[in-house]
């Protein structure tokens, strides 16, 4: 005969063990909601932080109308730094930043996931946010185009750029895109990207921190206003930049490992020949929309490399995955700290 006070007892502790199984698969997923922090969505990455406080930026500005000087200061923003924060909600559509008292009078910032896939690791994201390394051919290279826009040759090289069914990236000179904002929303409109180079091309590492950051805050304002975006990428001027320059902007710093020289040459022929004698697979080209021998040698360069087998492609497409605040690109599998 079965044991009556054994079978209660055992009857017990096999329900206890059953409630103890249901609550330890659900608990724990709703206290883990509750402590989410930054360093846990971004694998501990401040690169992936810092870019995270420059999308809060730009969808501040996206949002919100932003006069000249509010732009400027978007830098200032009080925004967290320590991977430990967690002064934010991630839902399925959106991170939302929750932010402290600031001068803008704004509460939450909600970036979509569609703008922080790789940025956020895949667990934390739906599936069709997923980060999935980019397939690409072997033999790739991107165009990047420094000092513009220029009233006259801008347009002209974008009108090659749409011939050949190529895209490159512009980093513009804020004190010309004042001059000239039609042409930067035409580099936009011809699905070209903008970068920014300094409002007047000055050495930056020679500038006090705050003259470093107003120079950026300044081009910021100025291509914000003819675009209405503020720019994903910088790249100092001369590719001049130190530790102390390169961690002030919470962006990737663009540099290259082709330099076409088209500014010293002044040459369409020798700017072609040197650029296809130093192009690699996984390049950075640095020239020049400012000079009518540099815009005058790109058809010629396009066509020579699409012979020679390569694809144009854009630099996320290049680098396979986002470009994270505060490192610098040099080319595809080259990217440094400080």
């Amino acid at each position: 005969m079965i044991n009556k006070r054994a079978l209660l007892t055992f009857s017990i502790a096999a329900a206890s063990l059953l409630t103890f199984s249901i609550s330890n698969h659900s608990v724990p997923q709703a206290h883990a909601a509750t402590t989410l922090t930054y360093g846990k969505i971004t694998n501990n990455s401040l690169h992936r932080l810092g870019t995270i406080r420059q999308l809060t930026r730009a969808q501040l500005a996206e949002d919100h109308k932003l006069s000249g000087k509010q732009v400027q200061n978007l830098i200032y923003l009080p925004l967290p730094k320590r991977l430990t924060a967690h002064n934010f909600t991630l839902s399925k559509t959106a991170l939302t930043i929750h932010l402290v008292k600031n001068s803008y009078g704004v509460k939450d910032v909600a970036i979509p996931l569609s703008k922080l896939t790789g940025i956020i690791l895949n667990c934390y994201m739906p599936s069709q946010y997923d980060f999935v390394k980019p397939k690409t051919p072997k033999k790739v290279v991107a165009l990047t185009f420094d000092d513009g826009p220029d009233p006259t040759l801008t347009p002209k090289l974008l009108k090659t750029l749409k011939h050949y069914n190529v895209h490159a990236t512009f980093f513009e000179v804020g004190s010309s895109v004042i001059r000239y904002p039609s042409i930067s929303r035409l580099v936009l409109k011809y699905g070209n990207q903008i970068g920014n180079h300094s409002w007047n091309h000055p050495d930056l590492t020679t500038l006090s921190s705050a003259k470093a950051i107003h120079q950026i805050a300044l081009t910021d304002a100025a291509i914000y206003k003819a675009t209405g975006t503020i720019p994903t990428y910088i790249r100092p001027p001369y590719g001049a930049v130190n530790s102390r320059i390169g961690n002030l902007f919470d962006r990737p710093i663009v540099r290259w490992n082709v330099d076409s020289r088209d500014w010293a040459y002044l040459n369409t022929p020798k700017t072609v020949s040197h650029v296809l004698a130093t192009t690699h697979p996984g390049s950075i080209i640095l020239m020049h929309d400012i000079h009518p021998t540099s815009v005058a040698a790109v058809p010629q360069i396009i066509r020579s490399l699409k012979k020679r087998g390569y694809t144009f492609v854009t630099l996320p497409t290049l680098m396979q995955k986002p470009l994270l605040a505060n490192l610098q690109y040099f080319g595809r599998g080259d990217f440094r700290g400080f």
